[in-house]
């Protein structure tokens, strides 16, 4: 054979290898790309696997309405709805607990119509993140009814436990506007499977080895200390996240609402004047501090005397340890917070506090600033619960109120006041530490369900 025909086979065969090699490797690229596109797809239609389970994100609107006819029809509607109290509903599995609270996050029924027809378009909308500590929500309800101004208000419940006993405590409310709405992927739903505790799922302290070895759901997922996910603990981060989706977003009642929502937890209390201070914060707000993004109404080291800061407020950057009480914002502020969703949703933390700091320091241009109130109106009374090492001590409730009772008492001449004023703005420009994470939260299917409540909303745009 001449060298010329050599030299010819040898260029052909070099090209064909080439060839050959070429096409795995766009292959493998395409295998790569469907992979990431199929874990994008989960995260994004979690939402239509569980839509039997939220009636509200599917069902269909038999018209379509202009956005701004929509608040005022949907309250002219439900004057015509007939209330059913869930206090006589007693579900015998939790099938039908799922329908019955589903028909509720449906139905989005604002209570006391016929008392308060109406509210001021800038009145305020105070949400409230409830579980099943009756003896705690009784005394928030008995100090919301006497607050002034509450009739300005709508309250809107937000449970992640269906309980007679406290379903009883919310139908006693005639003191403003109110509703009730359901967080419905809680454990109490969901007893045996995902978002609750699998059979399947790996025990909190095996070895990752192991729990490989055995083959358990989350193997390949522990958290940052090698622990593996606890349902009970994942639940709160979960019903933080998707109420706020919920009411920014998804009901009718307060999707166009352009003032403040106020978060609260059934183990607070309120002053009297709280209402009146809190929209006297929101006109300082405006005027002086356009950067402030969150009121804040509570303190943990509260003041003995009231005398100096009652009308006082400072501005200063937002601390999960210090300033996750009696909260108040704006959707302008949410927008912000939002856009961090994948931020808030992967954080390897189970409280929704300390996440929010870490998005506040890591994700947003510019940290979180607050204008809180130096003589604090929204008051935490729990003596037990999650963060409370003592499991065994007795909630005394009544003890934790009578402390509050006898400062507000003590204060009486330093309340209501007519005007507030800036005591100290702090330099932004000092970086709060941030926190360690706790854990807890690494889970990919917690990090997919809690984006999904964003698309959840979206698509109830044009429901119910």
């Amino acid at each position: 054979m001449r060298p010329s025909r050599v030299f010819k086979l040898i260029i052909v065969a070099s090209l064909l290898v080439a060839a050959f090699f070429y096409i795995v490797k766009v292959t493998n690229k395409d295998e790569e790309v469907r992979t990431l596109e199929e874990e994008e797809d989960k995260e994004i239609d979690i939402a239509e696997e569980h839509k039997e389970d939220d009636k509200s994100v599917i069902k269909k609107e038999d018209e379509e309405k202009k956005p701004e006819e929509e608040s005022s029809q949907h309250e002219e509607a439900q004057q015509n709805v007939k209330s059913v109290n869930l206090s006589d509903r007693n579900p015998s599995s939790v099938q039908e607990m799922r329908s019955i609270i589903n028909d509720v996050n449906f139905n989005q029924e604002i209570h006391n119509l016929e008392k308060f027809p109406k509210r001021p378009e800038e009145g305020i909308v105070i949400v409230v993140q409830v579980h099943n500590r009756p003896e705690y929500l009784e005394q928030l309800v008995k100090s919301l009814a006497a607050a002034k101004s509450i009739e300005k208000a709508l309250l809107i419940i937000s449970h992640d436990y269906f309980s007679k006993e406290v379903n009883k405590i919310v139908e006693s409310i005639d003191f403003c506007q109110v509703m009730q709405i359901f967080f419905p992927f809680a454990l109490q739903f969901y007893p045996d499977e995902f978002p609750g505790q699998d059979p399947n799922d790996c025990p909190r302290d095996i070895p990752r080895d192991k729990a490989l070895e055995i083959e358990c759901t989350n193997a390949g997922y522990p958290d940052m200390y090698g622990h593996y996910r606890e349902a009970p603990f994942t639940m709160t981060k979960h019903h933080w996240w998707w109420k706020a989706h919920r009411v920014f977003e998804g009901l009718k009642a307060t999707r166009d609402h352009k003032g403040l929502v106020m978060f609260l937890e059934e183990d607070h209390i309120v002053s009297q004047d709280f209402y009146a201070t809190m929209e006297l914060m929101a006109k300082l707000q405006q005027s002086e501090c356009p950067e402030c993004d969150i009121i804040t109404m509570g303190l943990y080291d509260r003041p003995s005397n009231y005398q100096s800061v009652g009308d006082m407020v400072d501005v200063i950057t937002w601390q999960s340890s210090k300033h996750n009480m009696g909260m108040a914002y704006t959707r302008d502020t949410w927008a912000k917070i939002r856009s961090c969703s994948k931020e808030f949703c992967k954080f390897d933390d189970y409280n929704w506090d300390w996440t929010l700091q870490h998005v506040s320091g890591r994700c947003l241009p510019s940290t979180l600033t607050t204008m809180v109130i130096l003589g604090p109106r929204v008051f935490h009374i729990g003596t037990c619960g999650m963060h409370h090492s003592n499991k065994d001590a007795k909630c005394e409730v009544g003890k934790e109120v009578g402390y509050v009772e006898d400062l507000l008492r003590r204060n009486k001449p330093y309340l209501d006041p007519t005007g507030l004023y800036i005591k100290q703005r702090f330099d932004k420009s000092a970086v709060i530490k941030t926190m360690k994470p706790n854990g807890g939260w690494a889970d990919p299917r917690d990090h997919r369900l809690c984006m999904s409540y964003a698309k959840m909303q979206m698509v109830g745009q044009n429901d119910t």
